[in-house]
């Protein structure tokens, strides 16, 4: 069975909206206009659709696929403007042909979501956030795999993070791979989709907040839509970009890089380094006694301004063999010197792991400088490449300041000298560097 799904093209209510992606392939509690009516229509028992899109159809192709994760086979064909449902039936749909879904079915403009006719999203600012809280209370529980509740009328996906101290009200709905600080307030009415960095005191209320965007300190958002600096009142409809990065910006916009060890650091390894050498160099005296490799040869990815890897960008280091995680990166300190590392940063990743990160907030990791003591290491990460160690990162990415610098230097020497496990320190600590992780599904 076929059908045609016909993309929006100009919707002037939703112009600055539509700047951001195509219409249809904005996100909508975690998925996209498009991706429901796919999903809808495979249930129907379609197997084949033509998606016809005027507004950025290469960005619909990329978004979309081929259709296999639905049993789908796509075909997104490039039209010059948006066709009328009467003209998609007379242009590509053949008279007495069984092959196509009963009407209303066989051709679909995507305006609203299915089933629910009445709520056109596209005609305003206001029709779009009814139309995701009409959704929301339709399909809250089976809407994603690894959706939790963990609260009544509060939604949360797989590695979310909320501070003990955040305050949410239902209706709420949180995306994955979220992180809510302390004292910040969600909801009531508060959608936040995946990959949303919202930072402490900050307060969300009969609101959207797009994918990838970061909602600074102290920022109050009401009867807003928001995606990275774009901001929208659904009740009048003005909209306005944020200039300042500190209350409202696209996440991947928001990070420390790259800042350069200044000289004081530089100076401080190679006291470290000259202080340290006795030790190292016993280390690589039994390692060549013993026929032992003496160093490690390693490549890392640079660190670059954008969430995109791209590990052509690469140089090499050292690390001693043989030897304890710190002792091992004394050759590092000659790194921070030349001022490739910083004292604090987010660890090196091999071009291998760099192509593992999954999507941009996973990619933060290379959007802040590289370090010889990491957020990971302080917290006690066991591994340096696992989920908690890619969310710490992503984490320092957007985060970084002195302060929790300083942190993150005290909670490591306090594990490395005195044997201070990360579960020992004082519940200050503990808030700054492990919020609880709410993790759906089990």
């Amino acid at each position: 069975m076929k059908s045609i799904l016909i993309c929006p093209a100009e919707r002037p209510a939703l112009a600055k909206m539509a700047e951001v992606a195509p219409l249809v392939t904005l996100p909508i509690l975690g998925r996209s206009l498009a991706e429901y009516w796919l999903e809808h229509l495979a249930a129907l028992g379609a197997r084949e659709v033509r998606v016809l899109a005027a507004d950025r159809p290469e960005q619909v192709r990329a978004h979309l696929g081929d259709g296999a994760r639905w049993g789908l086979r796509i075909e997104v064909i490039p039209v010059i403007r948006e066709l009328t449902a009467a003209e998609a039936r007379a242009k590509y749909l053949r008279a007495a042909s069984a092959d196509w879904l009963a009407d209303p079915n066989d051709v679909i403009v995507l305006d609203h979501l299915p089933g629910l006719s009445r709520h056109r999203l596209l005609d305003s600012a206001a029709e779009w956030f009814e139309a995701v809280f009409a959704w929301l209370s339709r399909t809250a529980s089976p809407l994603r795999v690894g959706l939790h509740e963990v609260q009544p009328g509060v939604w949360a996906g797989l590695h979310t993070h909320i501070a003990p101290s955040a305050q949410l009200h239902a209706p709420c709905w949180l995306g994955e791979n979220v992180w809510i600080g302390a004292n910040a307030v969600v909801g009531p009415m508060a959608v936040v989709e995946d990959r949303v960095f919202v930072e402490a005191g900050a307060s969300i209320s009969r609101s959207v907040i797009g994918t990838e965007t970061f909602v600074g300190r102290l920022t109050d958002l009401k009867d807003s839509l928001a995606w990275g600096s774009l901001l929208v009142n659904w009740r009048t409809g003005s909209a306005l970009e944020v200039a300042d990065p500190f209350l409202l910006c696209a996440l991947h916009q928001h990070h420390t890089l790259i800042k350069r060890s200044n000289w004081l650091a530089r100076v401080a390894a190679l006291w470290l380094m000259l202080a340290t050498l006795p030790a190292a160099a016993s280390v690589m005296l039994r390692s060549k006694w013993r026929g032992n490799p003496i160093l490690r040869k390693k490549q890392a990815v640079c660190p670059q301004a954008r969430t995109a890897a791209v590990v052509d960008h690469r140089f090499v280091y050292y690390e001693l063999a043989s030897v304890n995680r710190w002792l091992r990166r004394w050759p590092q300190l000659w790194n921070v010197i030349q001022g490739q590392f910083t004292w604090v940063g987010n660890r090196p990743l091999s071009p291998t792991d760099a192509a593992e990160l999954r999507n941009e907030f996973e990619r933060l990791w290379l959007a802040a400088p590289i370090g010889m003591i990491s957020l990971a290491d302080a917290a006690g990460c066991p591994q340096a490449f696992n989920d908690e160690a890619r969310t710490h990162a992503s984490y320092y990415a957007v985060k970084a300041n002195w302060r929790l610098d300083c942190r993150i230097v005290a909670r490591a020497l306090g594990a490395s000298l005195f044997g201070v496990r990360p579960a020992a320190q004082t519940e200050a600590m503990a808030v700054s560097f492990r919020p609880p992780v709410v993790k759906g599904g089990g």
